[in-house]
């Protein structure tokens, strides 16, 4: 599948087959997060990857059904680094990074047949105390990921002009 495929085949999935994603499957989303840009290349980015009974721990922390993916991914920043470098104008690059490397991995898994979903809807505190995620790595989303059960359907997408605004020629 070419990258614009899987542009078009990408879909928010929220309901996981029981399959569990093969080590070579994690491994290349993993991978394609970690080749997302980012501001200065400071890669400003840390993954907690959830999978098999400490799943359960997210009871609680978000909706129930993200529990139910083989594999969810808690997408973390640690822009230390980059506003030590740059200060205050670089608070938004470690989000913006982040979100770079979240769709790479949905993009990822698009092109292996599996789906997953951003989710923003989530108790950080309880996340951060469940999996001991340390004050530095602060939480961006949970990428639940898996085979879906289903085909999605594509959604109505907004016409271009009507999000596009032309400056000059």
């Amino acid at each position: 599948m070419d990258i614009i495929e899987a542009i078009e085949s990408r879909r928010s999935t929220r309901s996981f087959t029981s399959r569990e994603l093969t080590e070579g499957e994690l491994s290349s989303i993993l991978r394609a997060g970690t080749l997302a840009p980012s501001a200065c290349n400071m890669q400003s980015w840390h993954f907690y990857v959830v999978r098999g009974e400490a799943r359960e721990k997210l009871a609680g922390v978000a909706a129930d059904w993200v529990r139910t993916a083989p594999v969810v991914i808690i997408v973390c920043t640690d822009g230390d680094a980059i506003e030590a470098r740059l200060g205050e104008r670089a608070k938004k690059f470690p989000v913006q990074d982040t979100a770079l490397a979240m769709e790479n991995m949905l993009l990822a898994a698009a092109g292996m047949g599996l789906g997953g979903c951003v989710i923003g809807a989530y108790d950080g505190v309880k996340c951060a105390e469940a999996f001991s995620i340390p004050e530095s790595h602060r939480i961006v989303a949970l990428l639940p990921i898996g085979e879906p059960t289903e085909r999605i359907p594509a959604r109505d997408r907004r016409d271009i002009g009507e999000v596009v605004t032309y400056i000059g020629e």
